[in-house]
């Protein structure tokens, strides 16, 4: 078992999508319209790695990266919000 398996590709990559989504949501300024367009992200971003990374489905693969992406997500766009507030 590699050191750099599929689950840790696959975390690091959402991880790393849910940074530069949670910018972009913040250039939105629009809170539901940042909301859908990181579901719609997530979306495409599940079949776009699955296919990519050759996943073999398990029973819940995709809760743990859908946990990853929107907690880094949220986070991310909070930060910006709150530091454009100040």
């Amino acid at each position: 078992m590699p050191y750099f398996d599929t689950d840790l590709r696959t975390t690091l990559i959402f991880a790393v999508a849910g940074i530069a989504v949670g910018y972009l949501s913040f250039l939105f300024n629009h809170t539901a319209g940042a909301a859908v367009f990181a579901i719609i992200i997530f979306i495409v971003l599940y079949f776009a790695v699955k296919k990519l990374l050759k996943v073999q489905e398990e029973k819940k693969w995709w809760t743990t990266m859908a946990i990853v992406y929107f907690l880094v997500w949220l986070i991310v766009w909070t930060v910006f919000y709150n530091t454009a507030v100040l």
